[in-house]
């Protein structure tokens, strides 16, 4: 008929079409879905036929969550209180399970009662009870409507006619009666009996009769025994019933219905603005009592999914390794595995790993400003070959080892400070240079003397033998040794280079012995400053005459240049200027060569994509001469004065600009001190430059690390899109868990609504469900990725022979795994919860 309809329209579990529900004032054309949420939060307190028990909670847990809803606190003695009157002591702790159907319809009727609703709404509260049960929760309903507005659907006429002061009956949707009760007075006789429709007597208790009484009721039995049985009762319990039947008060009065009018109705005005709702707010844990409870419904689905999702999470960790790869914290760890103690610093004109090259003034100088903690020493006279004079060379070429070579890796001076810096040992026998022709070699030095000449086994066999190298004749007075780990070098393979460990190893060693401790001569400090002051540093520039032209990368280096105002192979600048020079600005003096001025060979105007034909209008009307690094960050800009033919060198600058670019150190060297600057030491020298020159660390991964660095850089890109996929894989699947898990509890969700949660609460159950699910997948991705990591970085160390730590798990892969695991959590949880939260309340009770 549209009983419960009715019911959930009025009480916002369902909707309608037309029409309008005032509350307090307030028009329902006015809400909102929410404000209908915090409506029933408010104001309505509802008993449902099916009880709708929570089966998660206890039924203290039950009453306490609909009164915490409205932000308020539910007390054990509050609830235990509530218990007593609904004749359920003791209760608080069983759950909805262990109790019969009185006593859960009991529970519904104290959970409506217990946020002191101001109306109780009841959909057939007796239909799944038994009439003695039935009846007992009518006298409860009953006893409630003296303070509260109680609307009961029920289809028991006798119950509605009983128990109900108006009664409104439908049929097929439609209201075809409204009737209210109205209480008759009854016909009163001088002593007080009650004589009702002439067919029933009314004595108080305690109350006397009159002769007029006992007249009065022989007439009325004798009237009425003709056509029925009389029956007077002095037994209190049927009287009670007797009472109930035909509507009489206690004062003797009967109750009759009647046509509801306008004055049965009394209405109330209400100021809209002191309208005020709850909105619900549902504690957090019991959002995740609710979401984990559902955990276990599905153990094998839930199994699969954090098995597949964790995998997706670690894979996408896995990835964004990849992805974010950077350089200097593979730098720093790749040194920490291979035991790397002294750090070498070369110069670098591009890109990270593009090959060592010397370090000018200006780039050692903001190197020691910057980490002023470190002692970095100067090292210069690098990847010069030496020989042993006055001794036998013997023939070892059958045994040729990689790892014993004939090039120091440079020159330090040697005393007390650097011994000790460096961690540096004398042998026994041994002593510092005293003269400028005198040398200190290292252990590695020595060991090669001892591979490639004859009867040199000790420091003594060196006596009368020259070291050689470079220009310089030298007497070797010691033999020094450093910490240097070289022991896995020392077995390489006498064959060359055949497979990819052999080249692995080979170019290792070309870095541990040119660069560092291992292959390093010590002289005195008179002969290293006198190096020091005559090295000439190599660096490598790109260049392009006047505008940049598209695809230019023509290169040269150090070797390229020379000093305008020194004399040139011992021909004086007026010689080179009348047999080389062939084109030159007016006024141009060579002996004064401005700083921002270049003489270049006439080759280069050939790759100038303007008009060659005529290169005195060129120098004339003016053309620049630029020099960049790797990177295109222009270094230098100069202006062309002169075109030459030179065979001395190919660009001619002034010795100040010589100085600049090309004085300075092959590179420099220091120590780690195993503490935390040594990563911020790293990480500045891989990413710091001084006008567009790098920094470069050189140890034996340095070339590899390189490798590595182009081809990751390369797939980066490939590396974000495969992470990306991982993670919208695990979306979908976490999505499908929660999806099928709100279907599961869709009457849950309901009834929730149905006590005033809203569409937050139903959501933060969900998203504590995901969130649980997020967590685990989270810890276990983590656990994963690390793990991938470490086998990764292992196998290719000890499997493929690479020096290097490729992949770094940071605390950046950390926050992503915790961002990905909450966002698919909120995502997996929104669009679902979304769907069901658009459902009217009564359809998900329904499971519609």
């Amino acid at each position: 008929s549209g009983k419960s309809t009715l019911l959930n329209t009025i009480g916002g579990l369902d909707t309608f079409n037309s029409g309008e529900i005032l509350i307090k004032g307030k028009s329902s054309r006015d809400f909102k879905q929410g404000d209908f949420d915090a409506y029933r939060n408010t104001f309505i307190g509802f008993i449902f036929q099916e009880y709708n028990i929570l089966e998660e909670f206890s039924i203290g847990k039950n009453l306490a969550l609909a009164l915490e809803l409205q932000g308020k606190k539910a007390s054990v003695s509050a609830v235990n209180e509530l218990l007593d009157k609904v004749d359920l002591s003791g209760y608080y702790r069983r759950k909805p399970n262990q109790l019969s159907g009185g006593q859960k319809q009991r529970v519904a009727i104290a959970r409506a009662l217990i946020k002191d609703p101001e109306i109780i709404m009841a959909d057939e509260p007796t239909g799944a009870l038994d009439s003695n049960t039935g009846k007992q929760v009518m006298d409860t309903l009953k006893k409630l409507s003296r303070e509260k507005l109680v609307i009961v659907v029920s289809h028991d006429r006798e119950f509605a006619e009983i128990y109900g002061d108006r009664v409104i009956e439908l049929k097929d949707g439609k209201i075809i009666s409204d009737t209210t009760k109205h209480e008759v007075a009854a016909d009163r006789s001088a002593s007080g009996v009650s004589f009702i429709d002439n067919k029933i007597i009314h004595i108080k208790k305690g109350q006397r009769i009159d002769q007029q009484d006992l007249i009065k009721i022989n007439q009325m039995i004798i009237e009425n025994t003709n056509n029925q049985d009389t029956i007077i009762s002095f037994d209190e319990k049927p009287n009670r019933e007797i009472k109930k039947t035909a509507f009489i008060t206690d004062d003797g009065n009967r109750e009759v219905f009647k046509d509801t009018t306008r004055e049965d109705v009394t209405l109330k005005n209400y100021d809209p603005k002191q309208f005020k709702l709850i909105h619900s707010k549902m504690k957090i844990k019991d959002a995740f009592k609710m979401g984990s409870s559902s955990l276990k419904h599905k153990p094998i689905r839930l199994f699969f999914t954090i098995l597949l999702s964790f995998v997706a999470f670690a894979m996408f960790g896995l990835t964004d390794t990849m992805a974010s790869y950077n350089v200097a914290t593979s730098t720093y760890e790749s040194m920490k595995m291979t035991n790397v103690k002294t750090v070498v610093v070369s110069g670098n004109s591009g890109n990270y790993f593009g090959g060592g090259v010397g370090l000018t003034k200006k780039q050692v100088s903001s190197l020691t400003e910057r980490h002023k903690d470190y002692k970095f020493y100067d090292v210069v006279l690098s990847k010069q070959s030496f020989n042993l004079s006055n001794a036998d060379y013997e023939n070892q070429s059958s045994s040729y080892n990689t790892f014993y070579g004939n090039s120091i890796s440079g020159v330090l001076p040697i005393n007390d400070e650097i011994v000790g810096n460096l961690n540096l040992k004398m042998q026994t026998g041994g002593r510092y240079p005293q003269a400028d022709d005198e040398v200190v070699i290292s252990k590695h030095i020595f060991e090669c003397l001892k591979h490639y000449y004859k009867n040199v086994e000790t420091l003594d066999d060196l006596n009368g033998k020259t070291f050689n190298v470079g220009n310089y004749d030298l007497k070797i007075v010691g033999i020094v040794e450093d910490d240097t780990d070289v022991s896995k070098y020392t077995q390489n393979s006498a064959d060359g280079i055949n497979n990819l460990q052999d080249y692995l190893s080979y170019s290792e060693v070309q870095t541990v012995t040119g660069y560092g401790l291992v292959s390093m001569c010590y002289v005195s400090q008179d002969a290293y400053d006198y190096l020091l002051n005559n090295c000439t540093i190599s660096r490598e520039f790109y260049y392009y005459l006047g505008e940049k032209p598209e695809n230019i990368y023509n290169s040269f280096s150090s070797s390229s240049f020379y000093n305008v105002n020194k004399k040139i192979e011992n021909t004086d600048l007026n010689t080179f200027e009348s047999q080389s020079i062939k084109y030159k600005k007016a006024g141009i003096d060579f002996n004064n060569l401005q700083d921002n001025q270049i003489i270049i060979n006439l080759d280069y105007i050939y790759n100038f994509s303007g008009d060659t034909s005529d290169p005195q209008k060129l120098l004339d009307e003016g053309i620049t001469f630029t020099l960049q690094n790797r990177d295109e960050k222009v270094l230098y800009k100069f202006e062309v004065v002169a075109f030459s033919n030179s065979r001395y060198g190919t660009c001619g600058v002034s010795n100040n600009r010589y100085q600049e670019m090309f004085s300075g150190c092959d590179y420099v060297i220091t120590r780690f001190k195993n503490n935390g600057a040594d990563q911020a030491l790293v990480k500045d020298l891989v990413t710091y430059s001084v006008n567009g020159d790098g920094f470069q660390i050189q140890f034996q991964a340095t070339s590899m690390l390189g490798s590595f660095a182009s081809m990751i850089e390369s797939m980066s890109q490939a590396f974000l899109y495969i992470g990306i996929g991982f993670a919208v894989f695990a979306s979908f699947l976490l999505l499908n868990f929660i999806s099928i898990s709100i279907n599961y509890k869709k009457r849950e969700i309901g009834v929730l609504r149905a006590i005033g949660a809203g569409k937050k609460d139903v959501f933060s159950i969900f998203f504590a469900e995901s969130f649980v699910i997020a967590s685990i997948n989270f810890i276990l991705a983590t656990i994963a990725t690390y793990v991938a990591a470490y086998f990764i970085n292992r196998s290719l160390y000890q499997q493929l022979g690479f020096s290097i730590t490729l992949l770094t798990v940071g605390i950046r892969q950390i926050l992503l795994l915790i961002g990905i695991s909450l966002g698919v959590a909120f995502i997996s949880t929104l669009l679902p919860v979304y769907k069901i939260a658009r459902k009217n309340p009564i359809d998900s009770i329904n499971n519609r």
